[in-house]
């Protein structure tokens, strides 16, 4: 009995790590000095909780920073000579890299004077690889008027969506309201969404179709909403945003 009971405690600690792994994701870029040419051995790292997570390019000045639990990142990229470069609330979401294309830094010319040179990013609205899926983080909404009111907030944003006049009633393609799903910070709510302030809201990823396996027998849309965590407001408040 005691044995069976060991191998059950050990079992579940396996299946959480895993499942905790799977949660994760990563930010990849590429790093170009002023000339446009690829930077090697620049290094490149981010903080969360006091903990440093870094890496340096390689040879085509390309990185890759992970496992990175979701949330908002500074990456802080520095090379001798170059001016520190740091791209701001860079937003990490489960099982998802977030690219960030090419980064040019500038040269120091200025020394011994270290001048930072801060560049906010901007999340694409709609990935190439992913038609049927919208994501919008909390800087992208924050001047829209609807913002206060998240359920026209997300009709709004896509016209494969229709809100019933009146009422938090959302279609997705035509579905039945009752089809469509939300998950906050993944834990499943059918019907209205309620106990969500707009101002907590990190971001919400809309989809309209090609619903991943993970939501599994959803047949309308899915709206998961992912809210933001102290550090997140602290990143926020860093950064001068709303």
């Amino acid at each position: 009995m005691k044995t069976r009971k060991t191998l059950s405690t050990i079992a579940g600690l396996l299946m959480a790590g895993a499942a905790l792994a799977q949660q994760t994701g990563e930010i990849r870029g590429r790093v170009l000095d002023p000339d446009g040419n690829a930077l090697f051995m620049a290094t490149v790292h981010v903080e969360r909780g006091g903990d440093l997570i870094g890496t340096t390019t390689d040879d085509d000045g390309r990185f890759v920073l992970k496992p990175l639990q979701p949330g908002l990142y500074d990456v802080h990229i520095s090379f001798v000579g170059m001016k520190p470069y740091v791209k701001q609330t860079v937003r990490v979401n489960p099982e998802k890299i977030t690219g960030l294309g090419e980064l040019q830094m500038m040269s120091n010319t200025d020394l011994p004077t270290v001048e930072v040179f801060y560049d906010k990013w901007t999340p694409p609205l709609i990935d190439p690889e992913e038609p049927g899926k919208l994501t919008i983080v909390a800087s992208q909404f924050e001047d829209n008027p609807q913002r206060k009111t998240p359920v026209s907030l997300i009709a709004s944003s896509s016209p494969d969506i229709y809100q019933k006049p009146g009422t938090d009633e959302l279609y997705f393609r035509g579905s039945r309201s009752e089809n469509m799903v939300y998950f906050v910070d993944g834990v499943k709510i059918s019907g209205r969404l309620s106990g969500v302030p707009p101002v907590s809201i990190a971001s919400m990823t809309i989809y309209t179709g090609g619903l991943p396996a993970r939501y599994g027998d959803v047949t309308g849309g899915v709206v998961a909403i992912e809210t933001k965590s102290y550090y997140d407001l602290y990143l926020q408040r860093k950064a001068g945003i709303r």
